[in-house]
């Protein structure tokens, strides 16, 4: 099983899992600073940042696999479904993002839990639907291993949302959740998968077209919710300073 696992990991180049692993810290760091202070921002502001965090959350989650994606197996030239891969983002958005949004206006731990283990399913959809627009290779899965990943991640997302943001540290214990929880999920998923090429010709998009898509849909998406991070904390700063 070990073997297993370290093989999965092994066959995405090193300097890919960093750049993935990069981008799932930054997902999370942008989510965690969308969410400090909620408890004296107004409805408005909460359902505000609610949204940007759901969008985040959901292309962040994306961008991590389709990074991660583009250093696996450079011997198989691996090509992609462009409405597929689309639409995995959407997967993200909905399954991922939303449900840690909800947890903004959530206090109890039970639904919280729920919510958590909700996103962690969401990261398996995301990441079944990408895997899923392989056109020139057919996937399949160890189910016990792929179920290790799933479990993994969910066990990732439900201690993050179990951390009370009022408390010292707790800020770090829900950002290494949410990336362990993703991570994991991924690369664990990934030793479950065996790739097999199909003779066919299949007409999708490659790595050099995908490493372009996935460059404009991130950059864009992490720079407005910089700046809607920005706006958003100085006026809850605003408002805790009764200005």
């Amino acid at each position: 099983m070990i073997t297993t696992l370290i093989e999965g990991v092994l066959e995405t180049r090193s300097n890919f899992i960093l750049a993935a692993g990069a981008v799932c810290t930054l997902t999370a760091a942008t989510m965690l600073l969308l969410m400090r202070n909620a408890d004296i921002a107004t409805r408005q502001q909460r359902i505000f940042a609610a949204i940007w965090v759901a969008i985040v959350a959901g292309v962040g989650v994306w961008t991590t696999h389709f990074v991660a994606m583009l250093g696996y197996r450079p011997d198989a030239a691996l090509t992609y479904d462009l409405q597929l891969t689309l639409i995995s983002i959407v997967v993200g958005v909905l399954l991922v993002g939303v449900p840690l949004a909800g947890t903004m206006f959530i206090t109890e731990d039970r639904t919280r839990i729920i919510f958590g283990m909700i996103a962690g399913l969401g990261v398996a959809a995301m990441h079944l639907t990408g895997m899923s627009a392989i056109e020139n290779c057919l996937a399949t899965y160890n189910p016990f291993v792929l179920a290790l990943g799933v479990i993994a991640g969910m066990g990732g997302f439900t201690f993050a949302m179990l951390q009370d943001l009022s408390v010292h540290g707790s800020h770090l214990r829900k950002g290494a959740g949410i990336v362990g929880g993703v991570c994991a999920l991924h690369f664990v998923a990934m030793a479950a998968v065996s790739l097999d090429q199909v003779e066919a010709a299949v007409r999708g998009i490659g790595g050099s077209f995908l490493s372009i898509l996935v460059a404009i849909i991130s950059l864009a998406v992490f720079t407005m919710a910089m700046l809607a991070t920005f706006n958003h904390r100085r006026t809850l700063a605003q408002l805790r300073a009764g200005v």
